[in-house]
This record gives C-alpha cells, sequence and structure tokens, in this order.
C-alpha cells in the first residue's frame, strides 16, 4: 500500500542526519522544468506565480541556486501543517526505511517524490503555467502510471490541487481511497482546511509508526476526537469524523 501527501508551499532545512538519500525519479522532467523557469526574471514570476514582489525575489535565488544532485530529503524539506504534524525529526532510521517504501510526496516540480529523495528549496503549484500549460497537462498521466505501477492500494492524503493529478488517470483496476476528516460546525459536517491538513500528517505519522499495510488498518486511526466512521465510508472513502 502507498499513500500520497502534498508538498507545501514554505520549504526549511533540516540538521536531522538519515538514512542514505535517493534521486528523485522524475529528475529529467525536473530539469526540464527548471530549465523554463530559471530564465524568468522576477518580475514575470511574480505574474506567473501571483506572489509579493519579496516572494518572487526568494524565487528566483531559490532557482539560481537550484541543482540536479544534492539537496536534503524530501520529508525534512517540506514546512506546513501536515508536515510540522508528521514530524519526520523524531521518526526513527526504520521508521523513514518503512516510509521509504510506502510514502509518496506529489510535487509540481519532480512529479513523485519519496521521503528520502533529496531535493533543493522551489516553489512551484500544479496551477502555474510555466511554458504556456498548466502543469497537469506537463506531467499527464505519468504520476499517475508511477503511483499504480505495481497494483497496491493508494491512499489520498493529497490535497485536491494534487491528488487531481492522480485522479484523472486512474487505471480501470485502480483501488484509490479518500481520506474525509469532517468536523461538526453550526450543525453540519464540514471538513476544515487547517484541521485537516494536520489530520493528515498525523495520519502519515500514525501509518509510519505503526508500520500499516493494508487499508483496513486506516480505520483504527484516532486522534483529537477524529475516528472513523462507517456510516460514511465506503470502498473509495474513508470518512473520519471528530466528536466534540
Amino acid at each position: 500500500m502507498l499513500w500520497i501527501l502534498s508538498p507545501a508551499k514554505n520549504m526549511r532545512t533540516c540538521a536531522r542526519i538519515a538514512p542514505e538519500t535517493t534521486a528523485p525519479r522524475f529528475l529529467a522532467q525536473a530539469e526540464e522544468l527548471w530549465e523554463e523557469l530559471h530564465r524568468l526574471a522576477p518580475y514575470e514570476i511574480e505574474s506567473l506565480m501571483g506572489v509579493s514582489p519579496a516572494l518572487a525575489l526568494k524565487t528566483c535565488h531559490d532557482l539560481s541556486a537550484w541543482q540536479p544532485a544534492g539537496g536534503v530529503p524530501a520529508v525534512f524539506s517540506y514546512d506546513g501543517l501536515a508536515y510540522k504534524n508528521l514530524d519526520a525529526a523524531t521518526l526513527t532510521d526504520a521508521d523513514l526505511v518503512f516510509a521509504q517504501a510506502h510514502l509518496r510526496i506529489l510535487s509540481a516540480l519532480y512529479g513523485v517524490l519519496r521521503p528520502l529523495d533529496a531535493i533543493w528549496p522551489y516553489r512551484l503549484e500544479m496551477a502555474h503555467k510555466p511554458g504556456g500549460q498548466p502543469l497537469y497537462a506537463f506531467w499527464g498521466d505519468r504520476l499517475a502510471k508511477e503511483l499504480f505501477q505495481t497494483g497496491e492500494p493508494v491512499i489520498n492524503l493529497a490535497s485536491k490541487e494534487y491528488s487531481r493529478a492522480v485522479s484523472a488517470h486512474l487505471p480501470p483496476d485502480a483501488q484509490w481511497i479518500s481520506c474525509e476528516f469532517l468536523t461538526y460546525r453550526r450543525g453540519k459536517l464540514r471538513q476544515i482546511a487547517t484541521l485537516a491538513k494536520m489530520a493528515r500528517g498525523q495520519m502519515a505519522r500514525y501509518l509510519i509508526r505503526e508500520r500499516i499495510d493494508c487499508p483496513e488498518g486506516l480505520t483504527q486511526f484516532a486522534w483529537e476526537g477524529f475516528s472513523y466512521e462507517p456510516a460514511l465510508s465506503n470502498s473509495s472513502v474513508f470518512a473520519f469524523v471528530q466528536q466534540n
């Protein structure tokens, strides 16, 4: 079984010593995208990505420093809510080896990353259009083929922005299970973005620490009042409801 996470916009460096790093599998495609991006001036980055002038300058700096080799393991590089809750720096080497076999991080630049794939800081989202085409079109069905090449179930812990890059190209026999984290607000069940991001990170940590390798194992996940709700779940959606 594999499970997928979105990347985070913010990136960091981490002093945690990890097992031997690996090279991203779509490095050639990452270099192709970099060739398009690193030629852009800050004002062009600002327009392309819809960011502030300061972020555009930082993005240009990161692009000038980017290299195809070396870098920091992906699981230590992202700094969003999901990754704060995954808390990779406190995982053991054995945990990281298990994660390397089962966790995949989707990336607009790198395609599909394993936790120990070495990467450099970047800023790029699937909706951006370097070269004039959205990155959904650039990646096409390559991400889905990579994830489903062995026929394993894939657990979707990614945002809609990233999961659609896979779900649009599912093989006919794919076992694709999305996790929803629902909270009561004003008498209705809703998915609160910040809580969902935190829960996805906690779910990924649970799967790693407990060595879960089948979909049924997800149903035992519990965190901050979230628990599996069979009445709202089916073969393609596992719902977790936060009980107040």
